[in-house]
């Protein structure tokens, strides 16, 4: 995720106000693992319970993700910008220090401090600019503590406009 405003203009700037809550994206590509920090998720569907989010063209979570078609979310509390921050880590394995385990339905890795995740599978990709996004069905879901998401307001970082 860059930490900047793409435009600040009029428009961009009202862009950087749709809220956007803060989680981590993990997929399983078997002899290769991943996790990264997203902002654009937003569900999509009642029935059956569908969710969209936008991953960028360049990124390596979208070659992942088209390859293994499922993924898993975990929902960052509050009090997580320290875990918001580790999905932009650079370099080595993401998952390193972190309590983790695979989402039973999809594979995925889920961490295990948050509040907790859904696992999701594939159901169509839709072309967008620099990003594309990713219309995909819950397929397992669990709560692990009760508390409030991190959004991007609450960070120094903005992403969006």
């Amino acid at each position: 995720m860059e930490r900047t405003t793409k435009h600040d203009d009029g428009a961009g700037r009202l862009l950087g106000l749709i809220p956007h809550g803060l989680y981590l994206v993990g997929v399983d590509a078997g002899r290769e693992r991943f996790l990264y920090t997203v902002s654009w998720l937003t569900q999509a569907s009642f029935e059956p319970r569908l969710i969209v989010t936008a991953v960028r063209r360049d990124h390596r979570g979208h070659r992942l993700i088209r390859e293994v078609g499922a993924f898993a979310v975990s929902f960052l509390a509050q009090d997580q910008l320290e875990l918001a921050e580790h999905g932009f880590r650079g370099g080595g394995d993401r998952l390193d220090g972190l309590h983790w385990h695979s989402c039973p339905v999809t594979g995925a890795p889920v961490a295990e401090d948050t509040l907790g995740y859904l696992g999701c599978r594939v159901r169509r990709w839709i072309d967008g600019g620099d990003h594309d996004l990713v219309l995909a069905e819950v397929v397992a879901g669990e709560i692990f503590r009760e508390g409030a998401l991190l959004t991007v307001a609450m960070t120094p970082w903005r992403y969006g406009g």
